[in-house]
């Protein structure tokens, strides 16, 4: 070691070190992110999840491939429903969040999709049997009567679920994760 040389690493300066930010600054950083549709791209770096292997959005589109009529509830962005290669003639979303409800018709109409504005726990404003493919992707609540009710017979139903363990809730442990009706015959 050298201290007069320049070239031995010991007398390089150290890298820079980020500024420490505040939590407040950390917050205020957040709530100015996108939270539109499912761009997740402001994680980058800050976050990481695990996909399933069987791929939702590849087994959703191989599904809307064979489909003649199909219904995405709960949207988002239309970013998932907008991956699928081939969409059938007649495709239909629905939406309750505004600023997706802009985002999704901006993106599915250029498909020929059509995205129709309803609150999530409203009946879907479809006939019945309208559809013989109905997906979504993480609906908020599955309501299975008016799935049923636009499904044609014999047709199919496509989701991927988030589970009660996987969204906890504040206070009250992991039992807190479960509906208060399984939580009453959990043991």
């Amino acid at each position: 070691m050298d201290p007069t040389d320049p070239m031995d690493p010991a007398n390089q300066p150290s890298p820079a070190i980020p500024p420490t930010r505040t939590f407040q600054e950390l917050v205020d950083e957040a709530e100015a992110a996108p939270t539109d549709g499912w761009d997740f791209s402001w994680f980058a770096g800050r976050a990481t999840e695990e996909r399933p292997s069987w791929g939702y959005a590849r087994a959703m589109g191989e599904r809307l491939a064979q489909a003649t009529a199909a219904l995405d509830i709960q949207t988002g962005g239309g970013e998932v429903l907008a991956s699928a290669r081939k969409l059938p003639n007649l495709v239909v979303a629905t939406e309750g969040w505004p600023p997706n409800i802009a985002k999704a018709t901006a993106l599915l109409h250029p498909r020929g999709a059509v995205v129709v504005a309803s609150p999530e726990d409203a009946p879907l404003p479809f006939g019945d049997e309208a559809f013989d493919l109905v997906v979504s992707r993480h609906p908020v609540t599955p309501h299975w009567t008016e799935i049923a009710r636009v499904l044609r017979p014999g047709g199919t139903y496509f989701a991927q679920h988030v589970g009660p363990g996987s969204a906890p809730r504040r206070g009250g442990g992991r039992r807190a994760r479960l509906p208060a009706a399984v939580r009453g015959s959990t043991r």
